[in-house]
């Protein structure tokens, strides 16, 4: 198995009792979100996540080197941006699916809205000149502070400021990561 040096495709599994249970959640998000890698400033839009073959507790982002088309390169840093919104496993809530989860400013606990439910809020929030487009970074994997639940922290991509690429390539990045989701996309 190709393994690659970029850390920014390694997930580190360390610190979670089932790890079997967190790769199995990070798999559900193979097929619905794109991954950026800071260290090559690339937008991955078809990979696969496998298990490392090393006794560390990994989990390893192989982008598809066939399909170059679905990767965009020169991403500034700085367009992918914190949401401090997180996806949970709807099973801790005795539901299906996923959860996407704020704090609240003023209790300061937490509470969640089925995945869609809310990316539909956010899209019209944001609306159409910059739109709502979520991203996961390595570092985005978090665990429940009560219980051993993986937990996903959400980036997206600030269309604003990606000022190095054409409107063309910012359309495409757009409409691949709302594809991705299952959002028709506004352009």
């Amino acid at each position: 198995m190709f393994v690659p040096k970029n850390h920014d495709l390694i997930w580190r599994l360390a610190g979670f009792t089932y790890p079997e249970k967190v790769f199995e959640f990070l798999k559900r998000f193979e097929d619905s979100f794109c991954v950026f890698s800071n260290s090559l400033r690339q937008l991955y839009s078809n990979y696969e996540l496998v298990h490392s073959s090393s006794t560390e507790k990994t989990v390893i982002t192989l982008p598809n080197f066939r399909a170059y088309h679905d990767t965009f390169f020169n991403i500034p840093e700085g367009a992918v941006v914190p949401t401090g919104l997180i996806i949970s496993p709807g099973e801790c809530k005795g539901t299906s699916g996923w959860l996407l989860c704020k704090k609240l400013r003023i209790t300061g606990s937490w509470t969640g809205v089925p995945f869609m439910r809310g990316l539909d809020t956010l899209r019209k929030q944001y609306g159409d000149d910059n739109p709502f487009l979520p991203v996961l970074i390595h570092s985005d994997l978090r665990r429940s502070a009560q219980k051993d639940i993986p937990l996903m922290h959400l980036h997206r991509i600030d269309i604003s400021k990606l000022h190095s690429l054409s409107e063309l390539q910012s359309k495409d990045i757009s409409r691949t990561i709302h594809g991705k989701i299952g959002v028709k996309s506004v352009w």
